[in-house]
Order: C-alpha cells, then sequence, then structure tokens
C-alpha cells in the first residue's frame, strides 16, 4: 500500500469532514460521548450507524502492552477491497511495515489525544492502481480516559464495487 498523506487531513479539534455518511458517524459519536469522558465500544449499537456505512465500519482493539492495534471488526467492503478477512489481524498484517508508518502515527495520536481524525488519502490497496479514500477514526474508552480501542469507517472511490 503506498499512502499519500498530504491529499487532506483536518486538525482533530476542527474536523473538516467532507462525506455526510463519516460527518453522521461523527455526530453519532458526540451523541454517545458523556460529557467530557469518551464512549465505551459497548454503547456502539449497530443499528443506529448511518445508512450503508457497516460494510465499511473497523474497530481496532489498542494492545497496550504490545503499542499495537488488533483488528476486532472489519466490515465486508473492506475486506472485500484488501482481498481477506481483517479480523484478528495486527495493524502491521494489514498496512505493509514500510508504509503504515504515518498511518499508524495518527492511531497513535487519536490514542494518546483522545480526539478524532479525519483524513483523505489515497493508497495503493489494489495492485494495478491508487484508490481515494476518507477514513474517520474515533477513540472509545471503558473507562472514559485511556483509549482502549478504536472504530471508524473507511469510504473507498471505486469505479466498480468488488465482488465478495
Amino acid at each position: 500500500m503506498t499512502d499519500v498523506m498530504d491529499n487532506h487531513q483536518a486538525p482533530q479539534d476542527e474536523l473538516a469532514v467532507t462525506d455526510p455518511r463519516l460527518a453522521a458517524l461523527l455526530s453519532y459519536w458526540r451523541e454517545l460521548k458523556r460529557g467530557s469522558k469518551l464512549p465505551p465500544r459497548g454503547a456502539l449499537d449497530p443499528s443506529a450507524l448511518p445508512a450503508g456505512l457497516m460494510p465499511h465500519f473497523f474497530i481496532y482493539d489498542v494492545v497496550s502492552d504490545r503499542q499495537d492495534y488488533r483488528m476486532r471488526l472489519a466490515g465486508s467492503m473492506l475486506c472485500a477491497i484488501v482481498g481477506s478477512e481483517m479480523r484478528g489481524k495486527m495493524f502491521d498484517d494489514i498496512h505493509p511495515a514500510d508504509q503504515a508508518a504515518a498511518i499508524r502515527r495518527e492511531f497513535d495520536e487519536v490514542v494518546s489525544s483522545g480526539k478524532p481524525h479525519y483524513a483523505e488519502r489515497s493508497a495503493q490497496w489494489l495492485p494495478d492502481r491508487q484508490l481515494p479514500y476518507r477514513r474517520l477514526l474515533l477513540p472509545f474508552a471503558e473507562d472514559g480516559r485511556t483509549v482502549d480501542c478504536l472504530g471508524g469507517a473507511s469510504l473507498f472511490e471505486l469505479e466498480l464495487p468488488p465482488r465478495f
């Protein structure tokens, strides 16, 4: 996966989410917050996600003893684009190490800051071409403070949808 990082990245406090489905997901996450506390993963209700977003939705567990991320849930569209089931895989098993450093920094920043992150970029998810995509990354915390889970969605711009 080749990553073009500077297409568009919004500062965490001023997220300019351009896709209405991701904007609705951010709004839903904000509703789940308990005042200044982060919402727990258990507060997520898949039926309350914006329409059509579930195939693009993901959840990573934060593996604190390894400072790593394990895919807990990957929507069917994400798996189809990558070409394999991603559930249970570690971050580096999904993103090649030589291309993942910048994305990992974003994950790390969300974990340390407790603030969402939005990015628009292109990546070579397919062997023959770059795919533009938009990604919203959201923090979750059982105790309301210590991020133990990252959720969000990645929306790819595809000429034709992948076959399942």
